[in-house]
């Protein structure tokens, strides 16, 4: 079972009709996942900047692409979602109390948030040269990429003291740390070690040293030596039952 899965397993998709909605969605994985176990029917609002969703997932008739800047109010009235899942987006927004309040917001009494984050800071790597693995991710961790207006390494291990400072019912703390063994291009581990690289493009020297950990990497994986993982940590909140 990898990441998505346990999303949608802790999201309690146990009764049809459920109204969903996924932040930061991309390509639809953890849609992808909650379609696979969620009762019909089922409505999944995926919500992101823009629209990468895959095609299979942008064109099933459960699912409703929503374009929406997460740093504003959520595209939704009150009381009107069954469930949210918000996965790898706190870092990612000016202010992540204020998205925790909106996802109060808009859930209805009784209603589930799956709050969710990888910690990078945990990232392991099998390689040739563990000192330099070190101070790679040290420097990952801590370099916003240009593509981003702000990054926090260490947003996982923040999520229950931004949990306990909402009106949320806490129902669960979770944590794992997937194996992937693969580095092929678009593997979760490649996407890791790129950001890693472009984290040191400000410095040609570490740059060069970079680039030739990666090579290391992938001859790693074409030994069957290789490995990567990262610790997730997902909170499970619960808005309180109308009295």
């Amino acid at each position: 079972m990898g990441r998505h899965e346990r999303i949608a397993e802790l999201a309690e998709l146990d009764r049809p009709g459920l109204e969903i909605a996924d932040f930061a969605t991309g390509m639809g994985r953890t849609v992808r996942a909650m379609l696979a176990v969620a009762p019909e029917p089922t409505r999944v609002h995926a919500i992101d900047s823009a629209s990468s969703l895959d095609d299979e997932i942008l064109h099933d008739a459960r699912v409703r692409s929503v374009i929406a800047d997460l740093d504003e109010p959520l595209p939704f009235p009150d009381s009107a979602l069954d469930r949210a899942i918000s996965l790898n987006v706190a870092e990612h927004l000016a202010d992540p109390a204020a998205h925790l309040a909106e996802c109060y917001r808009v859930l209805k009494p009784g209603g589930v948030l799956v709050f969710a984050h990888s910690d990078w800071d945990t990232a392991l790597f099998a390689s040739p040269d563990d000192v330099l693995t070190r101070t790679l991710v040290d420097r990952f961790v801590s370099v916003v990429p240009r593509w981003a207006e702000r990054a926090d390494g260490f947003m996982g291990r923040k999520l229950l003291g931004l949990a306990l400072s909402t009106e949320f019912e806490l129902d669960g703390v979770h944590t794992w740390a997937d194996c992937h063994r693969r580095f092929d291009k678009g593997s979760v581990s490649w996407k890791v070690a790129m950001g890693v690289l472009a984290a040191a493009k400000d410095d040609p020297e570490l740059t060069k040293r970079a680039t030739a950990w990666v090579e290391g990497l992938a001859t790693f994986a074409a030994e069957g030596r290789f490995l990567f993982s990262v610790t997730d940590v997902a909170v499970v909140l619960r808005k309180p039952a109308a009295q």
